[in-house]
């Protein structure tokens, strides 16, 4: 039986995520098809450009080598403006001239080979984080705890990412996602669980990153958690929001971060 690879272009960031919430169980589809599109992109509250990359899956038995879709046209549009996006390197296509918004709906458009994919994003409010504290775990192993108030009210969800001397983590370690739905309006005390801690030590300034994303896009990250988890039998595709057929995400999201050194 064959299986295709998701673990695509967006492995430098996002390959090994670990789920640190209750979480309802989310059924993973496994693909056993022709090779398929894959669209990751991203607009964020911080200055632009933003990017959106475009490629194709490959055979779970093949190396890490995605080829790269070239020739695709690419829109972002929100509230009435629309952005063509340029492909600035095989396969990647670049905004110009928004920077991201708040409450505000962005949808993508892509049309290549004779095919449409589209997705739709909301962007939530950011929460900020108030401090990084640090819990002392097995062998002296210090793990992060970021300590933040959640809005009452309002569903949120969060994925997180780290940085070591402002270098993320390697191999997309430092990445974790957080929902509130038994947390609604509380004070958040989470400690980020990494599958090597060996980034975090005396001496080094720790970035944590806290990243609001909508629903259906923290949907896709706990789906790919599950899936790249140490002792996953077979690589499968976590749950898009990307019509159309192609796998992968778009991710209208906040980023707020704080940095402290380790003692």
């Amino acid at each position: 039986m064959r299986s295709f690879k998701i673990i695509y272009l967006i492995a430098s960031a996002i390959l090994t995520l670990s789920f640190l919430g209750c979480k309802k169980v989310i059924d993973v589809d496994l693909k056993n098809a022709e090779t398929q599109l894959v669209i990751s992109g991203e607009v964020n509250n911080q200055p632009g450009p933003y990017h959106v990359n475009i490629s194709r899956s490959v055979n779970f038995s093949s190396d890490n080598t995605f080829p790269p879709v070239s020739d695709a046209f690419v829109t972002i549009a929100v509230n009435g403006f629309t952005d063509t996006l340029t492909e600035t390197s095989p396969g990647d296509y670049t905004t110009h001239l928004f920077t991201g918004i708040p409450d505000l709906t962005y949808r993508l458009h892509v049309e290549t080979q004779g095919k449409v994919y589209t997705a739709t994003s909301k962007m939530p409010q950011p929460v900020y984080i108030d401090s990084i504290t640090f819990v002392e775990g097995i062998n002296g192993v210090l793990y992060p705890v970021a300590n933040f108030q959640d809005p009452p009210g309002i569903a949120n969800y969060y994925k997180f990412k780290e940085f070591a001397n402002g270098i993320a983590f390697p191999g997309g370690r430092g990445n974790s996602v957080f929902d509130d739905r038994f947390s609604d309006g509380r004070y958040i005390n989470l400690t980020l669980y990494d599958d090597d801690s060996t980034d975090v030590k005396p001496g080094v300034k720790l970035t944590v990153q806290m990243n609001c994303v909508d629903e259906k896009v923290y949907n896709y990250f706990y789906g790919l958690s599950q899936v790249t988890s140490p002792g996953s039998p077979t690589p499968a595709n976590p749950p898009g929001n990307i019509t159309g057929g192609a796998l992968g995400y778009f991710s209208a999201n906040t980023k707020t971060s704080r940095t402290v050194e380790i003692p």
